[in-house]
């Protein structure tokens, strides 16, 4: 498992890197005074004491950060990875939507109720990382509404529930889905990603798997028990 996490760490660096434009280093300032403005809506937030006025002049020294929880590249900021602090509170995207917001997680926190609204604001978001967590309610359909950048979404182990939002299905460079152990109901979305892995298992979902789809492992499907067709058993004939 600690394997399969360093890999997928990697993995969104090196997507990071791939599109990275260094910005000024007169930035991290804004990017600070942001920052500030992000924790303001979050609880328990200790493990973040040292996000506090005055501001640094710097967010990253070379690859390490000067704020807990930062993520650096080459001296410049590209994310957010602030998983397993005990945070809960408001996930205010509004505030981090003028930053150069690459990696997004919270994995392993306290956040709960609906999924946070104006997500879809950061704009450059290659990798969004939402798991284990207590999130619930419906998804709204325009949630990932214009993210043409955003290539893996991760929410596994919450308690979303209803439809799996068409805005998804809309995201051109998805490569990586996984939602398992939620509460989707509904169909699956005929997504269409050339290069797409996804994993729905363990959720309410029905129906037939998308022909798109039938070449997934079939592991990514196990749990609902009224999804049917490849990689899964056929489905059984109205007559």
């Amino acid at each position: 498992m600690a394997a399969s996490s360093t890999n997928s760490w990697l993995f969104a660096i090196c997507i990071a890197a791939s599109v990275f434009v260094s910005p000024s280093f007169s930035d991290d300032k804004i990017y600070a005074t942001s920052l500030l403005k992000f924790k303001q809506f979050l609880t328990n937030a200790t493990m973040l004491e040292n996000w506090k006025e005055p501001v640094v002049d710097k967010l990253c020294s070379y690859n390490k950060p000067n704020w807990t929880g930062c993520l650096c590249l080459n001296g410049s900021f590209i994310g957010l990875r602030l998983d397993g602090m005990g945070l809960g509170g408001k996930i205010d995207a509004e505030s981090l939507s003028n930053l150069p917001v690459f990696i997004f997680s919270i994995v392993n926190n306290n956040f709960a109720g609906p999924f946070p609204s104006g997500v879809n604001k950061l704009g450059k978001l290659r990798s969004l990382y939402f798991a284990n967590n207590s999130f619930s309610g419906e998804i709204p359909e325009d949630s990932f509404s214009g993210m043409k950048a955003l290539r893996k979404v991760v929410m596994s182990d919450n308690s979303f529930m209803g439809n799996i939002p068409l805005s998804m299905v809309e995201l051109p460079r998805l490569v990586d889905l996984r939602l398992q152990r939620n509460r989707f109901g509904g169909t699956i979305p005929d997504f269409s990603q050339e290069y797409l892995t996804v994993n729905f298992s363990y959720n309410d979902l029905v129906g037939p798997i998308p022909i798109s789809l039938s070449n997934q492992d079939a592991s990514s499907f196990v749990g609902n028990s009224n999804l049917c067709g490849k990689p899964l058993e056929p489905c059984k004939s109205k007559n």
